[in-house]
């Protein structure tokens, strides 16, 4: 009698295995979509966060307020360092305030003047909802009415079209200054006015307002044209600016491209 060959052998996958294999496979497609889902849903809450945020904030054209003789907040070590390099910069110092946007902004601005008068700077320093913050700024403008600020504070972005913007993450003030100095021989300086270098500075934020609102990403809540809010179109702007298109930069500039 003939015995038919056993033909099942090592080639056999048994059904407990096969079933292992799928479940592994299964667990692994669950998880990245779960990964997914979590990155999703937190690029939806910062969006919305952000708009939120831009839609509901009340932006004064001037934002400061001169405390009281005796009543200045103390600077920070990082503005301390900061100021100390504007001064030796041959910088005079234009005063100081504070943040006046509401009690949850305890922030100090000094203000510097370039000897050439061609340059604003301002050293902030302190806290915003106890959260500690500090970023300095230099301002230019042109006679052909461009605005140059270059900047180590990653957190404001400028939507308004007429501020070239350059942002450079953790970068010193004499690194900064260096760095403003080389974007201003570019340009035709519009000086700021000797007697009142601050009011050329306004005169910068107030442009910046109004080119908000000309292209419809703000509007003014005062007949004074003094305090804005971001539209809706505004505040997502805003956001992909501050999300997208201003890290990238950062990054192409870092990397020399």
């Amino acid at each position: 009698m003939l015995v038919a060959p056993n033909r099942t052998g090592n080639n056999c996958v048994s059904p407990g295995v096969s079933s292992q294999h799928r479940f592994a496979t299964s667990t692994l497609l669950f998880m990245h979509i779960s990964w997914f889902t979590v990155e999703i849903t937190v690029a939806m809450l910062f969006l919305v966060g952000i708009v939120a945020a831009g839609l509901w904030e009340r932006r004064p054209v001037q934002p400061y307020r001169v405390p009281a003789a005796g009543s200045e907040y103390l600077p920070t070590q990082t503005a301390i360092s900061e100021n100390s390099a504007a001064e030796e910069l041959g910088y005079t110092h234009g005063g100081l305030a504070h943040d006046g946007k509401g009690r949850l902004y305890r922030v100090r601005y000094d203000f510097w003047i370039a000897p050439d008068y061609s340059t604003l700077a301002v050293v902030g320093g302190g806290t915003v909802a106890s959260i500690p913050v500090d970023g300095v700024w230099l301002w230019s403008r042109s006679t052909d009415g461009q605005i140059l600020c270059t900047t180590n504070e990653t957190g404001e972005q400028d939507v308004s079209g007429v501020v070239q913007q350059e942002t450079w993450p953790n970068v010193s003030f004499a690194n900064l200054a260096d760095r403003h100095t080389q974007r201003v021989r570019n340009i035709a300086v519009n000086p700021l006015p000797e007697q009142e270098p601050m009011l050329g500075y306004f005169e910068v934020r107030q442009a910046v307002a109004d080119a908000l609102v000309q292209r419809g990403y703000a509007y003014y809540i005062t007949d004074e044209r003094q305090v804005w809010r971001y539209t809706v179109k505004g505040a997502f702007a805003f956001y992909v600016a501050a999300k997208w298109l201003r890290p990238i930069g950062r990054f192409l500039r870092s990397a020399g491209i």
